[in-house]
């Protein structure tokens, strides 16, 4: 079976694809990916065969992290307007990256498209070859994004394609506690197949420092503002997130991305440490909590690791639906970022009240007992053969 993985261009989209990548090539399947920006040397990382789309259709998705972290466009957009915005951008994407992903994938010879659900491009690229379009999940269940879908309707139809069904194949994520929580409506989108499958948390590999792996004599806590050095800034709300856990007897290791964190305080306070980078399923399993943006990928490398989580959302994004979905499961805190000021005051009740720890720890047993990626590989080629 030849797969074709493709994403939008981010690292955080493309790493929880590489577990079903690397079952996928470990089952004898053949395995390609088509993206562009960061999601490019991190599928090289990740040892998969690579080809990278015009940078072009990299521009719209890293002017969209700009934009969000650069000016008030979240806040000042209204919920139907600022869902316009993120539709115009994936469909952006989609379309220039639409040509190229076809051809690739026609050359090359897939039998399937594995794609998620904001890169409508792949949902195209099925329908355009006439093969199965697998929707693989980032966490919490959405299906392919419509408003996205609907703004690439003219470049389907130069392509010939009159219709832009839902996927044939959905890989689902999500936990049983958590598929009753939604960020926003119900999902529900008809799949002819449905899979559940482990989230399993993959970051790239590293040389681990030795005190990682020790632990520490107070309780560590990770901050991570996620895979974009566009999102830290000049590092101002690390900077708060500091000053407000100065009272706190704590390891505090903050990773910023590689971003030039300029706001921070020099020297540092003796519970800081300050990294570039770290795998955060690494860097959690020593951990007693983690403050993070509310990105899908670091909740659910939260959950997996059954650390309870404090999320301070940038603006104007899902990170806020997403932490809201720790919030209601009772396994983390919200505090807004213009509130980061009560970040020790959050940490200190995530630390001393076990019900958050209890709440993270059940749902890494459920996430755990899920199929893995090996047995849903098999379930995946029954499912491509039985697709017409």
């Amino acid at each position: 079976m030849r797969l074709l993985f493709t994403t939008v261009p981010g690292a955080s989209h493309l790493l929880p694809m590489v577990p079903l990548a690397h079952a996928a090539l470990a089952a004898g399947h053949e395995v390609l990916v088509v993206s562009s920006g960061s999601a490019v040397p991190a599928a090289v990382g990740a040892g998969l065969h690579t080809v990278a789309a015009t940078e072009e259709s990299a521009r719209p998705y890293e002017r969209m992290a700009r934009e969000f972290t650069e000016t008030s466009i979240g806040r000042d957009l209204p919920g139907p307007e600022l869902v316009a915005h993120f539709a115009a951008v994936f469909a952006e994407v989609g379309a220039l990256m639409a040509d190229e992903l076809v051809d690739t994938a026609r050359t090359w010879g897939a039998e399937a498209v594995v794609y998620t659900a904001p890169h409508v491009a792949g949902l195209l690229t099925a329908r355009a070859l006439g093969v199965p379009a697998v929707l693989h999940g980032l966490g919490t269940r959405r299906p392919t994004f419509g408003p996205a879908l609907a703004a690439l309707a003219p470049v389907a139809r130069r392509m010939g394609v009159a219709e832009l069904p839902e996927a044939d194949v959905e890989l689902d994520l999500s936990p049983a506690s958590l598929r009753t929580i939604h960020q926003d409506s119900p999902h529900q989108a008809r799949f002819a197949h449905s899979f559940a499958m482990r989230y399993a948390p993959y970051n790239g590999g590293a040389r681990l420092p030795d005190w990682l792996l020790r632990g520490g004599e107070r309780p560590r806590v990770a901050v991570t503002l996620g895979s974009l050095p566009a999102i830290y800034g000049d590092g101002a709300l690390l900077r708060d997130i500091v000053d407000g856990t100065a009272e706190l007897d704590l390891d505090l290791v903050l990773t910023t991305g590689g971003a030039e964190v300029t706001a921070l305080p020099s020297p540092l306070p003796d519970h800081v440490r300050v990294v570039d980078w770290i795998p955060l399923n690494a860097l959690l399993a020593t951990c007693a909590a983690v403050v993070h943006h509310g990105g899908m990928g670091t909740m659910y490398a939260a959950f997996d690791a059954g650390v309870p989580q404090l999320s301070i959302p940038v603006t104007g994004t899902d990170s806020v639906a997403n932490a809201q979905v720790a919030v209601a499961r009772g396994a983390g805190l919200l505090l807004d970022a213009e509130d980061a000021g009560g970040v020790g005051d959050a940490l200190r009740e995530l630390l001393k009240n076990p019900a958050y720890g209890q709440a993270s720890v059940e749902v890494s047993a459920e996430m755990r007992a899920m199929p893995t990626p090996a047995v849903v590989v098999d379930q995946l080629r029954a499912a491509v053969e039985d697709t017409p």
